[in-house]
């Protein structure tokens, strides 16, 4: 199937967009990112999604960063997580990240392997919240990376759906 530059463009943009007005409109997502100035951050966005950045971290050492999203509104809400991002290369693609939701763990592997499919996280009844909690580490004999000279980066979203 041939389709025009402008509309393989246009229809994933008009995809994105709607989705994130879907999220906005539910009034569902509230979240609060933990950041952090040691290297990784976890940062919150207004459309419900979070981007893990890690640029310096020594072998040995884990970080653990939260995000909070809370149902604001009066109703339930179908929540689901998305991870978007590929394998890291940070240290030779030694870094690692386990995601838990609640304590539930949901991953556990290589940095930004998860895979770019929705995962279905049920219910949030109204005034309810989930926190999602990624720790990334780097094992004992991972090579060393001097801070700054490379960076891993995975995006996350949520997005809910009135019931």
């Amino acid at each position: 199937m041939n389709i025009p530059l402008p509309r393989k463009v246009i229809l994933p943009l008009a995809t994105l967009v709607g989705a994130g007005a879907l999220a906005v409109a539910t009034g569902v997502l509230s979240s609060d990112a933990s950041a952090a100035s040691d290297g990784v951050r976890l940062t919150a966005d207004q459309s419900g999604g979070a981007a893990l950045v890690v640029t310096a971290l020594e072998p040995g050492d884990s970080a653990t960063r939260t995000v909070t999203i809370e149902n604001t509104t009066g109703a339930p809400g179908r929540l689901t997580f998305t991870e978007q991002g590929g394998p890291a290369t940070f240290a030779d693609g030694e870094l690692q990240v386990h995601i838990e939701r609640d304590g539930q763990e949901l991953y556990d592997g290589v940095f930004g392997a998860m895979g770019d499919y929705t995962q279905d996280m049920g219910f949030l009844e109204a005034g309810q919240s989930a926190t999602f909690a990624f720790t990334v580490s780097l094992p004992d004999d991972a090579p060393f990376v001097p801070a700054g000279t490379q960076t891993a980066e995975a995006s996350y979203a949520w997005l809910t759906e009135s019931q």
